[in-house]
């Protein structure tokens, strides 16, 4: 009896520090904390949210400029415009400017808040990490701190000041799809986890970035086949099924509810560069999908994943002249907090959760793909096998998955820490496994970074040293010049990297030692675990605020009176007012410039916006277009290819230096705006030839462009199998009658056969052409234009874009948007009955 009386006194549990917290209602501690992630988003864009400036970003000017010719037919005709005329000489607007059909919660919720934005979207996101945290079981206060993650990395700020909005709004809906598919698959709700993972879908697609939901769709799959072998083992298999069916059905539903937008998508999608190129693909170089050398760009370099936990470590964004790391250049690192490092390793030494490997076997695996070119074998295997994978680029943008992965590892951390606590099993030394290993790294590069990071870019050196060789006309592997280079990398390059990389590695010290702190006072009985974890809270959300200002671009904060148009009116030059004065005709279309001078096919400010352009900005143009950039108007960078530019209708060209061709003639001039050539040969919007010549393949019609006999106003060169008949004696007549976004229509008189071609971008999926309101067959031809054969007598042919996709597409979404409320009306009173008193709290 003695010796039992002395195991119970040994086993006696020591007293703990107040918990204040933990006696708060669960309701009151939601409250406090979902009041406190909103005002995080507020502090850290007060400017916007609060103080009345707005974001003016790269991209948004971008999108504006050239949305304006879509943007003014849909004011005129209350239609959807459907082709953007003033990029690319023409091109589908669905990637550019694209109503959708039906209204939605989105459009309510973000028009009524845009004046503050970013506030919605992030309380979207937050709001939505909050509460898919707490679902999977963890506290209130552990969720918040995943939250903070998850809303807060640095790439967050930095897809808001480039103007990436849809990036954004795409991203904060994901965490509501988990919420749908984790109360579809763990809960009895079946239905209403159906239609909250239906809903958030449709909003996910709504936002209309369809790469983010490919990147985070591997989560999903890898999560459902985790599901799928649980329900293996215990025989669960039909009742999992019938939870398969309801995530298929949700997302059947939601993209029926979308399937106008992405419908069009689909369609454009193989004639777009994220279809590939028909010449590679018959050089045997590939061409279905992305080039592989322009998908991998953007990789992220292996030694670069230091950036996660020591953000500057590779010298920040390239726009401080800092940043060494291997990308051409980066706006800035995905920086997921110094503390998140500590709790993941604190979660791999102690916790076994089979849910948890689910994260961070995705977050492993995303990483891998974030390599891109580095781990080229490996992602070379997805990109030409896995569905879909060959269409997205910048391989970097993986790490969107991989944080948000992290952080969920990060809070079983936390959770384990919890537990510990709670059961009264204070075992400090469990600790010093993971906080040693994660102080030791801190503290190896707080103190020594300078001599384990080299702070040279790739080629840099070489770089210089070809400068410093025009610039004195000497050999740049003359001693001289090699000592000169060693003299700025050492004495000016380097100490600047170096004193970033320290500052970082110091603060990232810090802030784990701050962690450490709180964590080994819980563990050991002296401070209540809620505060703990309040404190990592804290220090997160001011770790990565302070991060994440760095790279919010809010220099180019402006006052959110000035509308976009403003800012790109202002930066039209007196060249681009020429041009804009000089290409009207005595018919409904205007000729083209070509902004040669002003990098034209990576800008459309203010080109695109002030006159018709062949130049433009999109990472989505037609195919066609990037192999005439590519192998025709690119062949030779001092060449101006005046006959294809002849066949596009470009009368006007800027240039920043002088440009030789008899055609050519210069017509205005001026110090800052450069030059404005006119083209004498220029060709109207619809012109005949004398005679045509057949293509074989893609790439003999490409290379005639190329001919130095090639003179596309008497010849013609076709892509078909039709036979085409040209009567010398024709002397035909053509008269453009109407030309918009979406209808063009012309006068042709002929006393014979002829062949018309006309001055519009070939695309074959929706453009209908009717002679004389009968079908006429559009003629591929010079490679990217259209061309018709006329017969003898008066006619009207009639271009119109109307295809199915947009209108039957339309109409869908009408219906599968009515059934998705139906359902959620449905799903409503079904909750409202089971709160009713004496209710079984059962799924019928």
């Amino acid at each position: 009896m003695m010796a039992k009386k002395k195991r119970r006194k040994s086993e006696k549990q020591p007293s703990l520090p107040t918990d204040h917290w933990a006696n708060l209602s669960q309701s009151r501690q939601h409250t406090i904390l979902l009041v406190f992630l909103f005002m995080l988003p507020v502090l850290m864009f007060h400017e916007t949210i609060l103080g009345g400036y707005q974001y003016f970003a790269h991209d948004t000017l971008q999108w504006r400029a050239g949305a304006e010719s879509a943007i003014e037919h849909r004011e005129t005709y209350g239609e959807e415009p459907l082709w953007v005329t003033s990029m690319f000489a023409g091109m589908p607007s669905y990637m550019v400017t694209y109503h959708k059909a039906v209204p939605h919660l989105d459009t309510l919720l973000y028009d009524s808040l845009r004046p503050i934005f970013p506030a919605a979207p992030f309380w979207v996101l937050l709001g939505g990490s909050y509460l898919f945290l707490w679902l999977m079981g963890f506290r209130p206060l552990i969720a918040a701190v995943g939250s903070v993650i998850v809303a807060f990395t640095t790439y967050i700020p930095i897809i808001i000041g480039a103007g990436h909005n849809t990036k954004f709004l795409t991203y904060s809906f994901i965490p509501w799809m988990l919420v749908g598919y984790w109360t579809i698959t763990r809960s009895n709700r079946i239905w209403l986890g159906f239609f909250a993972l239906a809903l958030a879908t449709t909003l996910v697609l709504r936002a209309n970035h369809p790469q983010v939901l490919y990147f985070f769709f591997f989560l999903f799959l890898i999560w459902w086949i985790f599901d799928l072998v649980q329900a293996w083992r215990s025989s669960d298999v039909a009742p999992f099924s019938k939870k398969t069916a309801f995530i298929a059905a949700a997302a059947i539903l939601a993209l029926g509810a979308n399937i106008q937008p992405y419908w069009s998508t689909f369609e454009y999608s193989p004639y777009s560069t994220r279809g590939g190129s028909e010449i590679a693909a018959e050089q045997n170089r590939g061409g279905d999908g992305l080039d592989p050398d322009y998908a991998f760009a953007w990789s992220q370099g292996p030694s670069e994943l230091l950036t996660l936990i020591i953000p500057e470590s590779f010298g920040g964004a390239s726009g401080e002249g800092t940043y060494w790391g291997p990308k051409a250049f980066t706006s800035g690192p995905h920086y997921f907090g110094a503390v998140t490092i500590l709790l993941v390793l604190i979660a791999l030494f102690h916790v076994r959760s089979r849910v948890m490997y689910v994260f961070l076997g995705t977050g492993m695996l995303t990483i891998l793909f974030s390599f891109g070119k580095y781990l080229e074998w490996f992602n070379l295997l997805f990109f030409n096998y896995f569905p879909l994978f060959n269409r997205f680029r910048v391989p970097e943008m993986w790490l969107m998955v991989t944080v948000f992965c992290f952080a969920v590892v990060a809070l079983y951390g936390l959770q384990w820490l919890y537990e510990q606590y709670q059961n009264r099993q204070l075992n400090l030394k469990a600790f010093y496994a993971p906080g040693g290993i994660v102080l030791a790294f801190a503290l190896i590069f707080a103190l020594g970074s300078g001599q384990i990071l080299s702070f040279e870019k790739e080629g840099e050196r070489q770089q210089i040293a070809m400068q410093l060789a025009q610039q004195h006309n000497v050999d740049p592997n003359s001693q001289e010049v090699q000592q000169s280079v060693q003299q700025i990398m050492t004495q000016q390059i380097i100490p600047e990297r170096e004193e970033k990389a320290a500052n970082d590695s110091r603060r990232f010290f810090v802030f784990v030692l701050i962690a450490a702190g709180l964590i080994g006072a819980a563990l050991a009985g002296k401070l209540a675990v809620s505060y703990a974890v309040a404190g990592i809270l804290l220090i997160t959300a001011v770790d990565l605020i302070q991060v994440g200002l760095r790279y919010a671009e809010k220099d180019g904060l402006i006052p959110g009176d000035i509308e976009r148009t403003e800012v790109i009116e202002d930066r039209i030059t007196s060249a681009d007012r020429f041009i804009m004065e000089n290409t009207e005709t005595d018919e409904p279309w205007l000729y083209r410039g070509y902004p040669h001078g002003n990098n034209p096919f990576n800008n459309a400010v203010p080109e695109s916006y002030a006159y018709e352009s062949i130049g433009g900005y999109s990472g989505v143009k037609l195919q066609n277009f990037q192999d005439l950039i590519d192998y025709v108007i690119d062949e030779d960078p001092q060449r101006a290819p005046v006959p294809v530019l002849s066949m596009l209708n470009v009368k006007y060209i800027t240039a920043r230096q002088q440009l030789q061709h008899p055609a050519l003639e210069m017509v205005h001039q001026d110090q800052q705006a450069g030059l404005v050539y006119e083209n004498t040969e220029v060709l109207p919007k619809a012109f005949f030839v004398d005679e045509v010549e057949y293509a074989n393949s893609p790439r003999e019609a490409i290379d005639a462009l190329n001919r130095a006999d090639f003179d596309p106003a008497s010849l013609a060169i076709l892509q078909t199998d039709n036979e085409i008949s040209i009567d010398p004696d024709a002397d035909p007549e053509v008269t453009v009658t109407r030309y918009d976004n979406r209808n063009i229509s012309m006068e042709i008189t002929s006393n014979g056969d002829a062949f018309m071609v006309l001055s519009e971008i070939y695309y074959p999926a929706g453009w209908e052409a009717r002679l004389n309101s009968e079908p006429i067959d559009i003629e591929r031809t010079n490679f990217l234009l259209r061309g018709f054969q006329v017969p003898e007598g008066s006619h009207e042919l009639t271009l119109r874009l109307d295809p199915r996709s947009h209108v039957l597409g339309s109409q869908l979404s009408w219906v599968f948007n009515l059934i998705l409320l139906l359902i959620g009306i449905g799903v409503i009173y079904q909750e409202w009955r089971y709160r009713q008193p004496g209710s079984p709290n059962t799924e019928t």
